[in-house]
């Protein structure tokens, strides 16, 4: 991209993205447009009022008159302050709900990327969905409080100056022209500075996130002076940003002499010629000198400082905002989009699977087909991939080696859309979200009627604590605090089974429920329609299921609970640590007692 592309305002996707963010405002936008109008007033009419009352008033012997117009001035300034305060309500509509949208955009793209790439959390989008866009709330609410009434002001103070003298107006154009040739010049320098610092700051959320994200491991491995090392770098390459973005910005100062004192100093040192010449009156360069000191030198001043800044970061902000928001056609892990699975049948061939290229596989070799309305339950020793297996299948991880198909389709290449309304995995981690218990249990099937919800309340349970709520309009402030965690496993679970997906893969998702409650949703995952996959803690899981997948550290072996207990000896001491009674003579014990 060329330094122009990057440099000019807003084009592309941040032009799209603030257009969006701002769409409904029209409105508020016009109502500041309107009291722009009046708010420009003493800046239009200042020094020609001035002028007025010396020519016309006090120099001509008619204090009165004078008065007059120094009285018309302050009225001005008493209807730009009623403009002033006026102003608030249509800013903060334009600003409260154009934050809401940004941050919505951010949490759509940083969900959809980390779904597509199923890789590593990224750490920078927290600063996006924070820092970033609380910057773009504060720079757009304070341009449109500053550089609109700026902008007003230098074509007031331009068009009354040059009403009042057009002399005098030449005389003051001329550098007030250089001057702003000379400042939008050095705003190239500002925003390639304030990009350079913005991208920094990422670096330093990204590579402390990824620090404390491994801490555990960090400290295992001895290599707290490593991470401490990279985090340091990223720190102090931000420091340097933000130096550099100091220094050039320093460029405001010939600027504001350029442009405002030269001018000031030009009328001064011209006026008392023209004066003489008749080409102006005393009054008239005593207003031009007010147009300047009064509404010009403080306008470059703030042109130059407080706009250039907010205007160059809220260039750069929006154009890493857009970067990482702008819409993605992709389906999930990039793949390009097919006919839909025909029928749901999973078929697993020689699946491996490993979380780095070095790394051992965490599964390796796995041959399995499930058919429709099967109802499999996976078991083995704690670390031995279970959840890893039960993320394959639900299409979150991509295969190392081999395939999983559903329905003839690899389960991975399903689009974003597709794959939740095939295969929805209950993991052991209930989300329960803040709001109404009906809106939490239609998540996933928002058009469900009332009888639906109704039907899953029962078939989880979950009636005693819908009645204890208050019902399912009752609004959960703060799920964590107002139910448990079984609780919330079974809100999750009539979520889950509401939901049309056809395949339900449950990852010891009632790890928190007691046997019966844990037992009763189950039965009703095994009695609606389509395939049921348990990853199981309980040996009555195990002996629920038609068929029970083994995994034993290198190999997958496949059976009922009677054919695995006769002839897998690390099936049997399984199940004598899930029932408590000792291994069979003969037979190995196994080295750790299962659960994920």
């Amino acid at each position: 991209m060329s330094t122009e592309a990057r440099t000019a305002p807003f084009r592309g996707p941040a032009a799209r993205l603030l257009a969006r963010s701002l769409s409904g405002a029209g409105g508020p936008l016009r109502r500041i447009a309107l009291w722009s109008v009046l708010e420009a007033g003493p800046a239009l009419a200042s020094g020609w009022a001035l002028a007025a009352a010396l020519d016309r008033g006090f120099l001509a012997g008619e204090p009165g008159t004078g008065l007059l117009w120094i009285g018309l001035l302050a009225t001005l300034y008493i209807v730009r302050a009623l403009a002033e305060r006026a102003l608030f309500d249509p800013l903060a509509a334009c600003v409260e709900p154009m934050r809401d949208a940004l941050v919505t955009a951010v949490v759509d793209a940083t969900l959809s990327r980390a779904v597509r790439g199923a890789g590593a959390y990224d750490a920078a989008g927290v600063s996006r969905m924070t820092s970033q866009v609380d910057t773009v709330r504060l720079v757009v609410g304070a341009l449109l409080r500053t550089a609109r009434p700026l902008t007003v002001t230098l074509i007031a103070t331009l068009v009354g100056l040059a009403a009042l003298a057009p002399v005098l107006a030449a005389v003051v154009a001329v550098p007030l022209a250089a001057a702003l040739i000379a400042f939008a010049v050095s705003m190239r320098s500002v925003i390639r500075r304030r990009r350079a610092a913005v991208v920094a700051e990422e670096d330093v959320a990204a590579s402390t996130g990824a620090v404390l994200g491994a801490g555990r491991d960090i400290a295992a491995l001895g290599a707290v002076a490593l991470a401490c090392g990279t985090t340091g770098r990223s720190t102090r390459a931000s420091a340097r940003a933000s130096v550099a973005v100091a220094w050039a910005a320093a460029a405001r100062v010939p600027i504001v002499l350029l442009g405002g004192q030269l001018p000031l100093l030009l009328v001064l040192l011209a006026g008392p010629t023209l004066v003489e010449e008749g080409a102006v009156s005393a009054g008239e360069v005593v207003g031009a000198s007010l147009y300047v000191t009064g509404s010009l030198v403080p306008a470059l001043q703030l042109l130059t400082g407080t706009v250039a800044g907010l205007w160059g970061q809220l260039q750069v902000v929006l154009e890493r905002l857009a970067a990482a928001t702008e819409p993605c056609d992709e389906p999930a892990s990039g793949t390009v989009r097919g006919d839909a699975p025909s029928g749901y049948r999973i078929d697993v061939d020689n699946l491996t699977f490993a979380y780095g290229p070095h790394a051992e596989p965490v599964v390796r070799d796995v041959r399995l087909s499930v058919p429709e309305g099967d109802h499999l339950v996976i078991v083995g020793a704690s670390g031995v991939g279970k959840s890893t297996l039960a993320g394959l299948l639900a299409g979150l991880e991509r295969p190392s080696g081999g395939r999983i198909l559903l329905g003839g389709r690899p389960v991975a290449d399903l689009g974003t859309r597709e794959r939740p309304a095939a295969v929805a995995l209950l993991p052991q981690e209930a989300y329960v979200f803040r709001g109404t218990l009906r809106d939490n249990l239609r998540y996933l099937a928002p058009d469900a009627d009332p009888a639906a919800v109704a039907a899953s309340i029962a078939a989880m349970g979950l009636g005693p604590v819908v009645e204890r709520l208050g019902g399912v309009d009752a609004v959960l402030e703060d799920p964590a605090a107002e139910l448990s965690s079984g609780e919330r496993q079974l809100v999750a679970a009539a979520r889950t089974w509401l939901s049309d997906a056809p395949v339900v893969i449950l990852d010891e998702a009632t790890c928190h429920l007691d046997m019966r409650s844990e037992a009763l949703v189950e039965a009703a995952f095994a009695a609606r329609p389509g395939t049921l996959v348990v990853i199981a803690h309980r040996l009555a899981s195990a002996l629920r299921g038609r068929r029970v997948l083994l995994l034993d550290g290198t190999r997958a072996v496949c059976g009922t609970h009677a054919e695995l207990l006769a002839a897998e000896p690390g099936y049997a001491a399984l199940v004598g640590h899930w029932d408590g009674t000792a291994p069979p003579a003969g037979r190995p014990d196994a080295s750790a007692v299962p659960g994920e």
